[in-house]
């Protein structure tokens, strides 16, 4: 429900973190929808990570619109850091949404997620809201309308147990308080995993995190995606049987770059952890090197009582 311009007012001010490169096909239509939301961000900060296509062009001409600031980056920052970059930059006062340039926003994105996240907000945590995808091809028809269940995500609740085996959170759904935005600087640029599960694990361990129940963002699949989705494939009950005893005769690296993750969280936070989530990460990480069905059973076992 679309809420009065009085309402709207009483929502905290929004920043926009957006990390490009060479993305002209599809950034104008991601900024227009950016500009079209029902509650406006204040800023959008874009950091360029040294396109050679038309994207400073589009970035220049959407500047002097006055909303849109952008920087181009002296030497090639990566993924990751580029996002770290465009964060930094943000008025450290605001609530902080990511934005990948390949997307389209639903009007009403912003706002849910403003309304979502002032509930539970806690100045002196961590906290983010997130929301589910709208999965869709190169021109926007629908290939599915919950990325989660695309995934085989959708049957069970999340909390830091389920996430240790799969990251259910996509970084351009979060908007996150001030709190929050200090761990962002934390992340590892040379980890096996992205920004998406670093500040996930953040808000799942030291803070709160909550989803906006329906999707609000069409989230597009191809082929340079920088989160590639054309392996994430929703499995049939036979099929995924087979791929999993095709897998057990395979070398042995079940959730190896999950564990690897863990375990590089684990060591720059662990003095941060109560007793509770030692033993937690503990039991984790204690699969590393484990066969494939001693990490099958311990999977069931962290999952029990969290299907839905």
């Amino acid at each position: 429900m679309i809420k009065t311009e009085q309402r709207i007012s009483e929502y905290p001010s929004i920043s926009v973190a957006m990390a490009t490169y060479n993305g002209e096909k599809y950034l104008e239509e991601q900024l227009d929808s950016i500009l079209s939301q029902t509650l406006k961000p204040v800023e959008i900060i874009v950091c360029d990570d040294q396109s050679t296509d038309g994207t400073i062009e589009i970035l220049e001409r959407y500047c002097r619109g006055g909303l849109l600031s952008y920087y181009v980056n002296e030497n090639r920052l990566g993924f990751i850091g580029n996002f770290k970059k465009a964060v930094s930059l943000c008025a450290p006062a605001n609530y902080i949404a990511l934005s990948d340039q390949d997307d389209v926003w639903l009007p009403s994105k912003l706002e849910l997620a403003a309304e979502y996240l002032q509930k539970i907000d806690d100045a002196e945590h961590p906290v983010m809201v997130y929301s589910d995808l709208i999965l869709v091809d190169q021109d926007k028809n629908i290939i599915n309308n919950s990325f989660r269940d695309e995934l085989g995500q959708g049957g069970y609740h999340y909390c830091l147990g389920t996430l240790f085996f799969g990251c259910f959170v996509n970084g351009c759904t979060m908007l996150m308080n001030p709190a929050m935005r200090t761990y962002f600087s934390t992340i590892p640029e040379n980890g096996t995993l992205n920004h998406d599960t670093w500040m996930s694990m953040i808000a799942y361990t030291f803070g709160k995190a909550e989803i906006v129940p329906d999707p609000q963002i069409y989230y597009r699949s191809h082929r340079n995606n920088a989160t590639d989705v054309g392996d994430f494939k929703r499995k049939g009950r036979f099929t995924r049987l087979f791929s999993e005893i095709v897998h057990s005769f395979k070398k042995n690296d079940l959730f190896e770059d999950q564990i690897s993750f863990a375990s590089e969280f684990y060591q720059v936070f662990q003095d941060k952890l109560s007793k509770e989530q030692d033993e937690l990460f503990k039991r984790f990480l204690k699969l590393k090197g484990k066969s494939y069905l001693e990490k099958k059973i311990a999977l069931r076992m962290f999952f029990r009582g969290k299907w839905k």
